[in-house]
């Protein structure tokens, strides 16, 4: 009903798709809207997955944009749900990550870190900090625990690949028009830090965390064939969540320590960033993108 003045149409862009909020599901989202309208595009469209449909959208826009007036210039800021909870990817990513991590966390943990170090992320003389004592080793965990954390984290994995994807057939799509060449694109990957709202334990239903429910291991593993799906609302385990946020340490909601804030960032623009590849060590803030798209364009 409004005012739509603090709406994404009321702040300076002409046209928005997308949820209101930090989350909602990407099987049905109940706060999907198109400018200020409600829209419910899910109903009657089994497999409809709304990672795919703002990426859709976004592709629409460009072609309609580049088609109507060329020389114009446009800003789009396309921002998916993944991989933030509820981990919603489609069947076919999910069976694409099966068993990549029964290895378990600690192992993935140190094998980040050394491929960090392989990509100059880190500096060679970087010391991976000791694992916490107040999360489980995956050693110690029973065969029902590794069963169920492992699927959580191919689920997770699956999401963050199919909205990688996604990102994809956007950037094609600037690629297609013929304006890579001249196109500014910051991509930030992250959860705004990686998430300990799944518990010790993961959970198939998020909103249980918000309400102080941990659910049992038990009681999940009916849910562990469903992981993703929309009879599932689900986030990781906290040890995967620390695991991922590698090489720092906690998670978001704990400002002390990077592995709560820190998210990767990688810019391209082919026509004025000649250091292809290139690897800055300086502290960025997300603060920092406004002005620096601002200066490009030369305001």
């Amino acid at each position: 009903a409004g005012p739509f003045d603090r709406w994404p149409t009321g702040l300076g862009f002409d046209f928005f798709y997308g949820f209101m909020g930090g989350e909602t599901s990407q099987w049905e989202p109940g706060n999907l809207y198109r400018n200020t309208t409600r829209i419910l595009p899910f109903e009657g469209r089994p497999g409809w997955n709304l990672t795919t449909a703002m990426a859709d959208e976004a592709i629409t826009r460009i072609r309609e944009l580049h088609e109507v007036a060329p020389n114009r210039p446009w800003f789009i800021h396309y921002a998916p749900g993944g991989a933030h909870a509820p981990h919603h990817p489609t069947p076919e990513w999910i069976a694409r990550f099966g068993g990549q991590f029964d290895e378990g966390w600690e192992v993935m943990r140190e094998r980040i870190f050394a491929n960090q170090q392989r990509l100059g992320v880190l500096p060679p003389n970087a010391v991976l900090n000791p694992w916490p004592e107040t999360l489980p080793r995956w050693s110690s965990l029973s065969a029902d625990q590794r069963r169920l954390y492992a699927r959580q984290a191919e689920v997770f994995a699956a999401y963050l690949a199919y909205t990688d994807h996604e990102i994809g057939r956007v950037i094609q799509a600037v690629r297609d028009a013929g304006q890579l060449e001249n196109t500014l694109i910051m991509y930030i990957s992250g959860d705004n830090g990686g998430s300990a709202e799944g518990q010790i334990h993961g959970t198939p239903n998020e909103f249980a965390f918000f309400n102080g429910v941990e659910i049992p291991v038990e009681q999940q593993l009916p849910f562990i064939n469903d992981w993703g799906s929309d009879r599932t609302y689900p986030n990781l385990a906290v040890g995967w969540t620390w695991a991922f946020g590698t090489p720092y340490q906690w998670t978001k909601q704990v400002a002390s320590h990077f592995g709560g804030t820190r998210n990767g960032m990688a810019i391209s623009w082919p026509g004025r960033i000649a250091d292809r590849g290139g690897i800055r060590h300086q502290f960025h803030h997300v603060l920092d993108i406004a002005p620096t798209i601002l200066e490009a364009i030369g305001i």
